[in-house]
């Protein structure tokens, strides 16, 4: 079993001590287990830039492999590589640091599970070139992950999308999430080997991360030792509201009713609204199928439009021009 820590906190800060403990953890349930932490804060990881090189790739039958040069391709063969994962972030406002978002961008479309599948059908029909068998597998690998995110304030809601971002790096490869733990109030905390419940939860943390890879899905208990929230999926607390009674889960996508019962809140999600949360095949089929849709509406109308495109465009092409006129 491969385990990797990742953290984009300072380093030996709070971010690299709770990885490092629930690393420890994992090591106590599986002294055979290779282990491997690395911080990323001095990393080169550049923003994703658009450019479709990735998916044009893979559609031509070959591997996507990002084409900026810099440190994003070793961590991410790091990702390929592990089994179960611990990844933790600081917040400074509201949720983790670019540094983590650069990353997800450039990761979460050359791992999108359905996205892969949809390209290996089209080979193995004859559609596209390429043999279904010669593409990495890994990609396609089972993996577990935890997420601890970092913050100093004692008021709560000031990370209240620290942990809920972090979940942005592993429903597109299908990972499955082992625990959430937004560890805020650091700044009275001072330093988390004060507090030994933390650490202690960091340890349990780890153990459980390495103990699902090999369990059964279904038999794996999501670790909830600061409530279990408010979706059964992602287990955030967090909600759109539209003024009706049917609200969804911004992490995951899926609609649910809301009742109120006295002062308690109540919110019902659907088995069938579960089975296609962003981070199941369904969920992000349903996603594949829309993007892959979009050449067949667009192209038409920027072919019906061309003469008028051309002249809205020189405006944008050569706005200093036009703005001085």
């Amino acid at each position: 079993m491969k385990i990797l820590g990742l953290s984009f906190g300072k380093k030996n800060a709070n971010c690299d001590i709770l990885t490092k403990e629930a690393l420890y953890g994992a090591r106590e349930a599986y002294p055979d287990a290779e282990i491997k932490f690395i911080n990323t804060q001095r990393l080169n990881i550049g923003r994703c830039i658009g450019c479709g090189a990735c998916s044009t790739a893979l559609e031509k039958g070959k591997d996507n492999n990002c084409i900026i040069k810099d440190d994003f391709q070793m961590l991410e063969n790091e990702v390929r590589a592990a089994d179960a994962i611990i990844v933790a972030a600081p917040v400074y406002v509201l949720q983790p640091v670019g540094q983590f978002k650069d990353f997800v961008d450039r990761f979460s479309c050359r791992h999108d599970v359905s996205a892969i599948n949809w390209v290996l059908d089209k080979r193995r029909s004859g559609e596209m070139p390429g043999n279904p068998d010669e593409f990495p597998q890994e990609r396609l690998k089972r993996r577990t992950v935890s997420y601890i995110s970092v913050g100093g304030a004692s008021t709560e809601n000031w990370t209240s999308m620290g942990t809920a971002s972090l979940h942005l790096f592993g429903f597109p490869a299908m990972m499955q999430v082992v625990a959430n733990y937004n560890a805020y109030s650091m700044g009275t905390v001072a330093n988390p080997y004060l507090d030994d419940e933390l650490i202690e939860r960091m340890h349990e943390i780890g153990k459980r991360t390495a103990a699902a890879f090999e369990m059964n899905s279904e038999d794996v208990e999501f670790y909830a030792p600061q409530g279990t929230g408010t979706c059964p999926v992602c287990h955030q607390n967090l909600l759109t509201v539209n003024g009706t009674t049917t609200v969804e889960c911004p992490i995951c996508g899926i609609e649910g009713k809301i009742a109120i019962n006295g002062d308690k809140l109540e919110v019902t999600f659907s088995e069938e609204q579960q089975a296609r949360a962003r981070g199941t095949f369904k969920g992000l089929r349903e996603h594949t199928t829309e993007i892959q849709g979009f050449g067949a509406i667009c192209a038409p109308k920027i072919m019906a439009n061309k003469e008028l495109l051309d002249e809205k465009m020189d405006r944008i092409k050569n706005f200093e021009k036009y703005i001085e006129a």
